[in-house]
């Protein structure tokens, strides 16, 4: 400390001058972190809504993607939609001879979860919630074609995976509505 005191140089004063620029940061930081908070409370719904409408318009547009031969978009957006739908060929719906981006029962839940969210979205009402043991109920169907599907006991069609499917979520989401 005597030696850089006596070349002149005091190190210490660069350690004062950092410590309201650390301040500084940290209320701005602070700020952000609430304002970013705020704007997700009021605008949850809304950004449900279009996640939810994003993933059932990229599952629709992959067929006329492949259709108007632009596979090297269309191929990409349908194996990232793998980590939400198995996609089974025998299980999916097809337009001009392509495969959708989900399956028949994946793309009735996302889009009736889309519509949901968008009707809440946009109504800003509470929808009252429906007790556990009527969702346990409605998910039956689901839970049933689904299982004796799984175990080879029979083979589910594309209308049963549609009912069921939109089915379910329908309750799950009266069931989660806030």
């Amino acid at each position: 400390m005597a030696i850089q005191q006596v070349n002149g140089l005091d190190l210490t004063a660069n350690h004062t001058h950092s410590a309201p620029t650390q301040r500084t940061y940290k209320l701005a930081l602070d700020r952000f972190m609430h304002r970013s908070g705020e704007i997700l409370l009021d605008q949850w719904a809304n950004i449900v809504a279009i996640l939810f409408g994003l993933l059932v318009l990229v599952a629709i547009s992959i067929p006329f993607l492949s259709y108007l031969g632009l596979d090297a978009l269309a191929k990409p957006l349908f194996y990232s939609l793998h980590y939400v739908c198995a996609q089974i060929p025998s299980h999916s719906f097809y337009i001009f001879g392509h495969q959708l981006g989900l399956c028949a029962r994946n793309l009735s839940i996302y889009a009736s979860m889309f519509v949901g969210s968008l009707i809440f979205a946009l109504s800003k009402k509470r929808i009252p919630g429906i007790p556990w043991w009527l969702w346990v109920l409605m998910i039956l169907p689901m839970a049933w074609d689904g299982t004796t599907q799984m175990f080879g006991w029979r083979e589910s069609d594309w209308i049963l995976r549609t009912i069921t499917g939109t089915l379910s979520d329908w309750v799950t989401y009266g069931l989660r509505s806030p």
